[in-house]
């Protein structure tokens, strides 16, 4: 029963107390005092009952509450708090749904900045480990990121906290001026005074960082966004030393290549002009004869000598590296040489190490460059003198010598020995070559097989070439796998 049939109820049980009394008093069977009395009693048993009822009522909304399960209870029609209580569990489903989406909404949010963040870092991480130096400025010229290999362009002492504290993307820095060098500081002013022609511009300048010189190339973009707002320039720094240098040794090569192709088309033209006039006798158009086919014969070892250098270097000659033993290349080499020597009255001995020399080698092309070392031993060395091969174990290396008692190299050209063309000018008149002998020799060492090569020379006493290449067979772990145990 709800409060207000508990009122009614009350109301009507006091008017028919009332009304009880009123006929009791009238039929005089009891005296009016009795009845006020009997009035008074009806009203407050009435009363205790609603007071009684409404604590009731009370105790079991407490109860609901104290109830972890809060759920909406079926009391609304029988408890005197019952709508209230319900109006009020209404609300905190309400409010609970509303806390329960914004708290969805919040994990959203945090989870998004988090991969945001995460996404921020990785791309920072990125661009602090290319080789290529990144700058990234503002639309209003102010430096907002660098990454590592960029720190080398700033000015020293602007904004030092830029190289210590934590890279950002939203963090502002000095004006420009006065944080890069003059190069780049250049390149981005002409890059936003002249955007609407070209977005994007470029320069080269040298640096000097920590002592070495280098060659850069910095390509200057501006950016904007689909309404032609600037959003700032992007600067890209590249180290172009090698690059440079590239270029350099190619234009080098083509003059020398130019060079070594003249001078013997130069004799033989001459040579046979003189034939053409016919005022040769024959026995000097026959010298003439010799002439020209030595020359042609120039040539020829010329352009095979930079054919092969060519087809090593740029991959078409196929490297094909196997386990050997280091003194079967060896002996191979000095049995093609050895006839050479014989010829000159050449004293060439082979003093091969005992211990076995276990190698992964290309044979034949490590083969052919002890070979060229060998034939250039026997041909810039006098006759009746010695050239000894040896080769010996040193820690996990294989040393190959090939040692000479000739003409030696003067001490200004053995920086130059291996450079393509090169050739001793005091030896030029002792023997043919192209200069490109040990040009092939060093890249077969160094290139294919990751090994070292020098050399060591005194005038009219004699060279010694040291190669040394590591040791080992790349098969040789399995090898002691398959290898039966020792008391099989």
């Amino acid at each position: 029963m709800n409060f207000s049939g508990k009122y009614w109820f009350l109301i009507l049980l006091l008017l028919t107390v009332s009304c009880v009394d009123n006929l009791l008093v009238m039929s005089q069977l009891v005296s009016p005092g009795y009845a006020l009395i009997i009035a008074l009693t009806a009203s407050l048993a009435g009363w205790a009952w609603l007071m009684k009822s409404i604590k009731n009522d009370q105790q079991q909304i407490t109860a609901c509450m104290r109830n972890p399960e809060l759920v909406r209870p079926d009391i609304q029609r029988k408890n005197f708090y019952g709508s209230v209580f319900a109006e009020a569990i209404h609300k905190m489903e309400e409010s609970d749904t509303e806390l329960s989406t914004t708290n969805q909404v919040k994990t959203m949010l945090k989870a998004r900045v988090n991969s945001l963040l995460k996404k921020e870092a990785l791309v920072e991480s990125v661009l602090d480990n290319l080789e290529t130096g990144i700058l990234i400025f503002g639309a209003k010229q102010e430096l907002e990121f660098t990454n590592r290999v960029a720190n080398s362009f700033l000015i020293s002492g602007s904004d030092q906290d830029h190289t210590t504290s934590e890279s950002s993307l939203s963090l502002g820095k000095p004006a420009v001026e006065r944080t890069v060098i003059p190069e780049l500081a250049n390149l981005l002013a002409k890059t936003i005074e002249r955007k609407e022609a070209t977005p994007t511009r470029r320069t080269e300048f040298e640096f000097t960082c920590n002592g070495v010189t280098n060659q850069y190339r910095a390509i200057a973009t501006h950016l904007s966004d689909e309404n032609h707002v600037a959003l700032g320039t992007v600067v890209v720094v590249e180290n172009i030393g090698e690059e440079a240098d590239e270029k350099t040794q190619h234009a080098e090569f083509v003059s020398s290549v130019a060079h070594e192709l003249k001078t013997p088309m130069s004799g033989i033209k001459a040579y046979i002009e003189m034939l053409l006039d016919g005022d040769c006798e024959p026995d000097e158009a026959e010298e003439l004869y010799g002439f020209i086919n030595d020359q042609i014969d120039r040539l020829t070892r010329l352009v095979n000598s930079m054919l092969n250098l060519a087809r090593i270097e740029s991959g078409v000659v196929e490297i094909k590296r196997h386990d050997h033993e280091l003194n079967d290349i060896l002996k191979t080499a000095a049995d093609v040489i050895s006839p050479t020597a014989t010829e000159k009255d050449i004293t060439f001995t082979a003093e091969l190490s005992d211990m076995y020399l276990p190698v992964f080698a290309d044979k034949d092309m490590l083969g052919q460059a002890i070979i060229n070392l060998l034939s250039n031993a026997v041909k810039y060395t006098p006759n009746g003198r010695e050239v000894r091969l040896r080769s010996r174990m040193e820690d996990t290396f294989a040393v190959i010598e090939v040692r000479d008692t000739g003409m030696g190299i003067p001490e200004n050209s053995l920086p130059h020995i291996f450079d393509r063309f090169y050739r001793v000018p005091e030896n030029n008149r002792s023997a043919a070559g192209t200069g490109l002998g040990l040009a092939l020799v060093h890249f077969i060492v160094t290139n294919v097989h990751n090994g070292s090569i020098s050399v060591q020379s005194k005038v009219d006493e004699g060279t010694c070439f040291t190669v040394t290449i590591p040791l080992g067979h790349k098969e040789q772990k399995r090898k002691k796998q398959l290898a039966p145990p020792a008391n099989a």
